[in-house]
């Protein structure tokens, strides 16, 4: 169960998720959202009748209903639901926003909110649209800090909350790429959350960014032949360039360049370099894992082998030069390949 949904565990969304295990509503208000109907009550452990160092979290709407294991209050500091919300209120604050999603997984030792803002949430670009999230994490049982970040991808389960967590974690310090915050459990913690409030600002000049980036792809027109090309090198960036192309890539190309074409949803018309990006998209989101089998398709677009390729082949279409390598290896290995 990638969700890792319990039965004392409430998911909650404004469309249906992946999982189909979430309550629907029309709208999530932060103030009557499920984080707010209950709260953490931190309880002191007793050995023969006197406290010692440990404390463990319960559930206030639930008596004796435990929260992960036990630990030390010298070494962790729990973050409530109350600052937890608070944290994200402040945030948002002065922005237009609907809140996506909230819930919790793990038996509630994880929480979540995520948030579709101005500028921020879906939009389009060149014929496509994109989408983006703004979301927050934590972790009641010790299995994940306090996060942030901006994302293509909505927290929706644990799967979603461990992708963004994940990516928060592996942040390289001085990156400009999608906004990431963390914060430990450590002590005074909640004095350090409202330094956290200045993300806003940052998503939204970021997002601004890749919206440039992907307008400047759109104008690059490119023709059949190049992209066919383009396609054959990406795909075969770790072939042996004497031995051209397996048969199974060969037809990966050919169905890329279709895809450039038109797309899953027609929105491509094969002019541009944003075509080719997008064809790049559909293949590993829809396609690339073969069979019928969705989950799988869905792990290895978001967080597998295709999710990489998609970052790879954008970081070569916004590089003019990686662009003339990928054509000129894709036309010796097109030129090598036997029928």
């Amino acid at each position: 169960m990638a969700h890792n949904k319990s039965n004392i565990d409430v998911i909650q969304g404004i469309r249906k998720h992946w999982h189909g295990l979430n309550e629907i509503h029309d709208k999530l208000n932060l103030d009557t959202c499920w984080l707010s109907k209950w709260e953490t009550v931190a309880v002191r452990l007793q050995k023969r009748g006197q406290d010692c160092k440990w404390s463990v979290l319960e559930c206030s709407d639930i008596a004796g209903q435990e929260i992960g294991k036990p630990y030390n209050p010298e070494t962790f500091k729990p973050i409530t639901n109350a600052d937890f919300i608070q944290l994200v209120r402040t945030s948002i604050a002065g922005t237009q926003h609907e809140v996506e999603s909230v819930g919790s997984v793990r038996s509630r030792g994880r929480v979540f909110i995520s948030v579709k803002l101005n500028g921020m949430e879906k939009f389009k670009v060149a014929g496509h649209e994109f989408s983006a999230h703004l979301n927050f994490g934590n972790g009641h049982d010790k299995s994940s800090v306090l996060w942030a970040n901006t994302s293509n991808t909505d927290t929706v389960c644990d799967n979603t909350f461990t992708k963004n967590l994940v990516s928060v974690e592996n942040k390289e310090k001085d990156s400009k790429d999608d906004i990431s915050l963390k914060q430990r459990h450590t002590k005074n913690v909640e004095l350090k959350l409202p330094a956290m409030a200045d993300l806003i600002d940052k998503a939204i000049g970021i997002q601004g960014e890749f919206q440039l980036a992907f307008e400047e792809l759109a104008s690059e027109s490119i023709a059949i032949v190049p992209v066919k090309q383009l396609f054959a090198g990406f795909i075969g960036r770790k072939a042996v360039k004497e031995n051209g192309l397996s048969t199974r890539a060969v037809n990966t190309v050919d169905k890329l360049v279709e895809l450039y074409k038109s797309g899953t949803g027609g929105g491509n018309k094969g002019e541009t370099l944003a075509d080719a990006f997008s064809a790049i998209t559909d293949y590993y989101t829809h396609f690339s894992s073969g069979g019928d089998d969705k989950f799988r398709q869905f792990v290895s677009s978001e967080y597998g082998a295709g999710n990489t390729a998609k970052t790879d082949f954008f970081n070569i279409v916004t590089d003019k030069f990686r662009i003339k390598d990928s054509i000129e290896l894709g036309e010796l290995l097109l030129t090598n390949t036997k029928d």
